[in-house]
């Protein structure tokens, strides 16, 4: 274990979720993780890189959506605008 890594609480404050999705998206494969559970624990435990995370967060985030120009009516060369 390097200093980046992060348990399932640090990982489950930073992406503000329940430590329970966090351990869901560990199992679905979402999120990268490892286990380092003791053994004859009765409780898993895991570990997630601080790159994984980082990823994960890059993956799901919201794309800035840029504001589209108003579109305008094409005059033909033959219309007459009377108003």
């Amino acid at each position: 274990m390097t200093t980046s890594d992060l348990t399932v609480t640090d990982a489950a404050a930073e992406l503000r979720i329940r430590r329970e999705h966090v351990i869901a998206l560990l199992k679905s494969g979402a999120l990268v993780g490892y286990d380092v559970t003791p053994p004859g624990a009765r409780q898993k435990s895991y570990r997630i890189t601080r790159q994984a995370l980082d990823q994960f967060k890059r993956e799901r985030s919201a794309v800035q959506v840029t504001a589209r120009k108003k579109r305008t009516r094409r005059k033909s060369a033959d219309f007459v605008e009377y108003f």
